[in-house]
């Protein structure tokens, strides 16, 4: 006789063709994906390259072309040649604006989650599902202070894609490789990183058991990147400009920040350093192409910007993964393909992003530093000419009336070296500081609150503070000299 009814519906523990392990690994991941969105959510956005992308992308609207020099908005460098550098990520960002806050929210959480799973998965080739998440959550860590709205999440982005298609040489890979690059050699100066990370797979293979194709394929690869940098409104130009909108010249030292401890503090004291501590204990297993020559460029490029700690990160990560992998092979079990719960995941991650972007659209972020400063300096309906200690500061007024002109924005590149200088003799207080800013007939400055130049214009009777927040000082000068 057979069971009984109630015996025969008995139900297992966890759904048919799954495991325990399996369900362990897609809560750890939707637990991951949970912490990605809310980190996402909370960040403070990149305010400075949203203004710019506003102001620049709104031109391209405006004039139906890309505008390839500054314009009146600035007052030592109008007519400067720009290459019209972004173009692509400016206009993107005017019109996830023009949607609301909320579009630039969940834009930006898609961002993030697509640059960890392009990190999962490129670890879980050689290491494994469990190994994947751990270097995911490992970039993640990296990523601290990146996740903000146009923040270096996008640029980590694109890196994380073009690191994942170039890791398999081949027909496919050389042309979305190019593809890539096209894209992000137009939407931000970024994107000159292209050919070099196509420089480190052709490395790899070349040093490594790679076979002839897979070699050819490769060297096909970087020469679409290097290609793509050419095929941008700034066509030969683009290199470099590009080159100076990465941030990494020292000389930049004094216009713009670039130490990894002032500009990714958390991604650099946490993830960094738990990197380099986890690279020194386990060692870089050789056997995968583009590892030694991806580790130095990462490296390298962290430290000589901090901004790109986030890069750093989703770089090297899978390539710990595959050293545990070979110290610990147990680790690297359950790395069978489940393309169904893949999907499945990918989805229950994009309706949270949806849900939880429209719950911060309703609250969007206040401006930090002296961006707030900067905007009420422009809605006083007057005419100025603005020195920013923090160029990037001046990105906020560039849209917001077109009757204040500054010293110099965040379009460091365009800037010709003469400017540079002497934007930075008045960061640093030199002696020509007072006759720089008398010559250009500056007459509002924009100060850190704890830096020298603004107690030196406090002790001035030439100048009286207007306004003031935690960590900015708005001047104005009493009388402009002539």
């Amino acid at each position: 006789m057979t069971a009984t009814a109630a015996e025969g519906t008995e139900q297992p523990l966890v759904a048919a063709g799954a495991t325990i392990p399996e369900v362990a690994y897609r809560t750890a991941l939707a637990a991951f994906a949970l912490a990605v969105v809310a980190a996402a959510a909370v960040a403070a956005p990149d305010s400075g390259a949203v203004f710019l992308g506003r102001f620049f992308g709104a031109a391209i609207l405006r004039a139906h072309s890309v505008p390839l020099q500054l314009g009146a908005e600035t007052f030592t460098a109008a007519g400067a040649y720009d290459g019209g550098i972004g173009w692509l990520g400016a206009l993107t960002i005017s019109l996830l604006a023009a949607a609301g806050p909320a579009a630039l929210v969940f834009a930006t959480m898609l961002a993030a989650l697509a640059t960890f799973a392009l990190v999962e998965l490129r670890a879980r080739r050689a290491a494994g599902r469990p190994l994947g998440l751990a270097a995911a959550a490992l970039a993640g860590l990296c990523a601290l202070g990146s996740f903000g709205v146009a923040g270096g999440i996008v640029t980590a982005a694109f890196a994380a894609a073009l690191a994942y298609v170039l890791e398999r040489p081949g027909p496919r890979a050389a042309a979305l490789g190019t593809l890539i690059a096209l894209v992000w050699c137009n939407a931000a100066p970024q994107g000159l990183l292209a050919p070099v990370i196509g420089l480190c797979s052709v490395a790899g293979v070349t040093f490594g058991a790679a076979s002839p194709s897979d070699r050819r394929w490769a060297r096909l690869a970087l020469a679409g990147t290097v290609l793509a940098t050419l095929a941008t409104p700034a066509l030969l130009a683009y290199p470099a400009l590009a080159l100076e909108g990465l941030r990494i010249d020292r000389a930049l030292a004094g216009v713009v920040s670039i130490n990894p401890i002032e500009v990714a503090p958390l991604g650099y004291r946490i993830g960094f350093t738990l990197v380099v501590l986890v690279a020194c204990a386990l060692g870089i297993a050789r056997g995968r192409e583009g590892t030694i020559p991806l580790l130095l460029f990462g490296t390298l490029l962290a430290l000589a910007n901090g901004a790109y700690v986030v890069v750093f990160g989703v770089l090297v990560a899978p390539l710990l993964a595959a050293s545990a992998a070979a110290a610990f092979p147990a680790f690297a079990r359950g790395s069978a393909r489940a393309p169904r719960a893949d999907f499945a995941s990918a989805g229950f991650a994009v309706v949270l992003a949806a849900v939880v972007a429209w719950q911060a659209g309703q609250r969007p972020a206040p401006l930090n530093g002296g961006f707030a400063l900067a905007t009420t300096l422009a809605a006083d309906g007057r005419a100025h000419r603005l020195y920013c200690w923090n160029l990037d500061w001046c990105d906020a007024v560039l849209s917001s009336s077109p009757r204040v002109a500054v010293f110099m924005d965040g379009r460091v590149a365009a800037y010709p070296p003469d400017v540079r200088s002497a934007k930075a003799d008045i960061v640093s207080v030199k002696a020509t500081w007072r006759k720089v800013l008398n010559e250009r007939r500056v007459d509002a400055m924009l100060v850190a609150k704890d830096h020298a130049l603004a107690g030196l214009l406090a002790l001035s009777p030439e100048w009286r503070a207007v306004d003031a927040d935690d960590s900015a000082v708005l001047y104005e000068r009493t009388a402009v000299a002539r």
